[in-house]
């Protein structure tokens, strides 16, 4: 039987090892590399030679694994897929002339925003005052977009990972996680995952991760898996409620610069120049938009439900000790 190096061939090994590196940076050495590929030391360093040929810059870490040493081979691979700002703006122009927009038109509204980074987002979001672009470019940087692509892997091979160094707000610790991810979405930064040493389902922020580590460990609690609803304020929780509040032009400014999914549900109201109305299902511990309203609250006109949500804002208020 021919070994791995002969059934691939030289240009598709190298093809393979230059993938590997990009998307697991500082994961293998080069004797992991020849094992992997069943070929010897010397054939991994011929393929390290010929990528340092074309210009991209290998380095290795304090135990000889390697990895690029810049952005470079992402960018170069960036310019191939990436419309340009132009055609970005055409094909989202097209979906907002989509007269009576369903749901998942509106979700690819927002994936498109979200991932290109464009200034034409939603309806009503042209030449509103304070108008910003959902986020998006900080997206397409390598670094970023490697996180999310370990992510879907380890979810399409039910591989178990670790989430190197994330940082917690909750805990106010950096540690690493453990972890079975499930369900990753780039517009919300958020990755769903099945917390092992916690032993429950947990959302991590994409942008709080230093590094993902891969292993070969299989999913162990598959049946605990649960894809949980993400509101605007990205916050994963299936108990949602109904919020709906009025906004002058200050609060409107604040809410979509903070929690740029929001623009999606604000409206400009229909009888009082700058007034907007925002109504959406928020996470029914009120998460988020606590802070916002507390923060905000000399700009918030009126909180006109839920009845919960203006208890919920009294306890806390009540709660405030200066």
């Amino acid at each position: 039987m021919p070994s791995k190096g002969h059934e691939y061939g030289t240009k598709t090994r190298l093809m393979r090892v230059f993938r590997v590196i990009q998307e697991q940076p500082f994961r293998y050495t080069i004797k992991e590399l020849a094992d992997k590929y069943d070929v010897s030391k010397d054939a991994i360093k011929g393929d390290f030679e010929a990528i340092k040929n074309a210009d991209f810059e290998l380095k290795y870490d304090s135990a000889y694994r390697y990895g690029f040493a810049a952005d470079q081979p992402f960018e170069d691979l960036k310019g191939l897929l990436q419309l340009e700002d132009r055609d970005q703006r055409r094909l989202l122009q097209a979906l907002l002339q989509v007269d009576s927009p369903s749901e998942n038109l509106t979700r690819l509204r927002q994936r498109l925003a979200a991932i290109f980074g464009s200034k034409v987002d939603f309806p009503g979001a042209a030449d509103t005052p304070g108008a910003v672009s959902t986020p998006g470019p900080e997206h397409w940087r390598r670094p970023y977009l490697t996180k999310f692509q370990l992510l879907q892997q380890a979810g399409a091979e039910k591989l178990q990972v670790v989430l190197l160094d994330y940082r917690s707000s909750n805990s106010n610790v950096i540690s690493d996680r453990r972890v079975e991810p499930f369900f990753a979405r780039i517009e919300d930064d958020t990755v769903q995952a099945y917390d092992i040493d916690k032993q429950t389902l947990r959302h991590f922020r994409i942008s709080r991760i230093r590094r993902i580590r891969m292993t070969e460990t299989p999913w162990a609690y598959e049946s605990r898996h649960q894809v949980l609803a993400t509101d605007p304020f990205r916050i994963v929780e299936d108990q949602q409620v109904l919020v709906h509040l009025r906004l002058k032009v200050g609060a409107y400014n604040e809410l979509v610069e903070r929690y740029p999914l929001t623009k999606a549900f604000i409206q400009e109201d229909a009888e009082q120049e700058n007034i907007y109305d925002f109504q959406c299902r928020v996470n029914h511990k009120f998460y988020g938009l606590t802070n916002f309203i507390l923060g905000f609250h000399h700009q918030v006109i009126e909180v006109i439900a839920p009845e919960g949500l203006k208890r919920h804002l009294e306890r806390e208020r009540e709660r405030m000790r200066f």
